[in-house]
């Protein structure tokens, strides 16, 4: 048995092995995804803008990511690459894969499975190429995979024993992952749904003489309470944050800066609007996406059916966990507001593999092997596809930036808007008042070595001065180039030529590559007299 030495070993191992490969890509190739270093700058904001206040860290994306990194940016002066070149998110993810590899291991020993077969599914799973990426391109999803992973596992444990501690640990498990990633939310529901099956299906021998069924609901009913009170409180919680601090308590899902906004934009896309309207194609392209992240949930089957546990009640709560992800994708298909990324199916994959110690400790010694076996070989397989996945743009393009810089276009955009942040830190002094809109010019705040030059979305005067910059002592205005179908920054909202012919009051003063535009602003004169 790997004793806490072991374990640590292991975090060591697999963080070193991330980081190094995170470190590599972000700060010598100098690319990192676009919502991996925006995450970083909503918490850079927090402590080096012109107003820093923790309501910087913005208000559409779970602040959890950008929070964690908040402690790693405190050593930016020391280290300005943390920032810069997103060092601060690398180390998140790569934390959490390597905090991920350990649980897996920890929860086959705790599930009474054998040292070598926990080690071997932790290492299998972790070094899978297309996860281990994740645990090194400072995404959110390394945390949040690290939540419901702890979620399943600790649902699990209750399952096979019925211990209260496991479903509070679950419970605070699963808040973690909603204030990471909202993909949490429908895992909830499945979670809440598989109570129901347990308690009426699953746990009815707790009893001797069997409970009636009001005893059955009281148990449903206390069992919900331990299980989701910490996420749906976060979620209120969330909501009543945006309404104190944004004046709308749904500001996370409707604002100009939502992925609803952002999400305009496949309006122009023909392919996109043939699955809007047709939910039979919607179908088809999620269970496609699917498919590739499914082989250890046909072995987790495969092995019930020669088990003859098909039709008990964990075969359809494993089904319902696996469902959440590609259900959410099929309703926010409907509404019009997602992109389809191969990632956002990513997650059936670890809610399945988190469930595999459960499943293998149900198994008889003389028949383990044989299912281990079977899992083995459909991991094995979910490495093949998903590394295959990755060479294809066409399928997963997000990930196939990061091994084909050649036709990078973010990694190309990612130097311009260095480039801007250098010119503007060689060629204006500290005093100088620029607005911009960092929705948009993120890359570039975060490598500026004076962030306080800026005013910034997030600045108390960034509204007044919105509307009137020469009268606010704004000396400039650095605009992005708008681009069709693309959400406006709010300067470009409100001035939509600007960009192009400039105003009354602002006359070009650079161009950066027809992509930035930084305007000088006239100042108001009083009359003489």
């Amino acid at each position: 048995m790997m004793n806490r030495k072991g374990k640590l070993l292991l975090f060591i191992l697999m963080f070193g092995m991330e980081f190094a490969l995170g470190f590599y890509i972000s700060y010598v190739l100098g690319y990192m995804h676009s919502d991996a270093i925006s995450r970083v700058a909503n918490a850079f904001y927090v402590l080096y803008s012109r107003d820093p206040h923790l309501g910087a860290i913005g208000f559409v994306w779970n602040p959890l990511p950008s929070l964690m990194e908040l402690g790693l940016l405190v050593f930016y002066p020391l280290v300005p690459a943390l920032a810069t070149y997103g060092l601060a998110a690398v180390l998140m993810s790569s934390i959490f894969a390597a905090l991920t590899s350990v649980l897996l291991y920890s929860s086959g020993r705790k599930m009474g499975i054998g040292a070598g077969i926990s080690l071997t599914i932790a290492l299998l799973y972790s070094l899978n190429p297309f996860v281990f990426l994740f645990g090194a391109n400072g995404l959110s999803d390394a945390p949040y995979i690290y939540f419901i992973m702890y979620t399943v596992i600790e649902f699990c444990f209750w399952l096979k024993s019925r211990s209260a501690s496991s479903l509070i640990l679950s419970a605070f498990a699963l808040a973690m992952a909603f204030w990471t990633r909202y993909e949490a939310v429908p895992l909830g529901v499945a979670l809440a749904v598989g109570v129901v099956i347990a308690v009426f299906w699953m746990h009815r021998n707790y009893y001797s003489t069997g409970p009636t069924l009001r005893e059955k609901a009281y148990k449903v009913e206390a069992t919900w309470i331990l299980l989701l009170i910490p996420a749906v409180f976060s979620g209120l919680l969330w909501i009543f944050f945006n309404y104190i601090i944004m004046d709308n308590p749904f500001y996370f899902l409707n604002s100009e800066y939502s992925n609803v906004a952002q999400s305009g934009q496949l309006q122009s896309d023909q392919s996109f609007v043939e699955l809007f309207n047709s939910p039979w194609l919607a179908l088809k392209f999620i269970a496609g996406k699917t498919l590739w992240y499914s082989a250890p949930l046909f072995a987790v089957l495969l092995i019930r059916l020669f088990t003859k546990r098909l039709f008990q009640g964990g075969t359809l709560i494993i089904l319902l966990m696996f469902v959440s992800v590609p259900a959410l994708q099929f309703v926010l298909l409907m509404r019009e507001s997602s992109f389809g990324w191969f990632r956002y199916f990513m997650y059936v994959f670890p809610i399945t593999v988190a469930w595999l110690p459960y499943e293998l400790s149900l198994v008889r010694d003389r028949g383990r092997k044989l299912a281990f076996a079977v899992v083995v070989l459909s991991m094995l397989v979910t490495a093949g596809l998903l590394s295959y996945a990755m060479t294809d743009p066409s399928i997963a393009p997000d990930e196939n930036n990061f091994i084909n810089m050649a036709d990078n276009e973010h990694l190309k955009e990612q130097e311009l808007d260095r480039s801007v942040g250098a010119w503007i830190d060689s060629n204006m002094n500290d005093g100088t008042n620029i607005m911009t809109d960092s929705y948009s010019a993120y890359n570039l705040l975060v490598s500026s070595d004076n962030l306080k030059r800026y005013l910034i979305t997030s600045d108390y005067k960034f509204e007044t001065a919105l509307n009137d910059p020469p009268g606010n002592d704004i000396d400039y205005i650095l605009i992005p180039k708008p681009l069709p179908g693309i959400p406006k920054s709010a300067i470009n909202k409100l001035y939509p030529n600007m960009f192009e012919h400039g105003n009354e009051w602002a006359t070009l003063y650079h161009d950066f590559d027809g992509k930035w535009r930084l305007y000088k602003i006239k100042k108001w004169v009083a009359p003489q007299g």
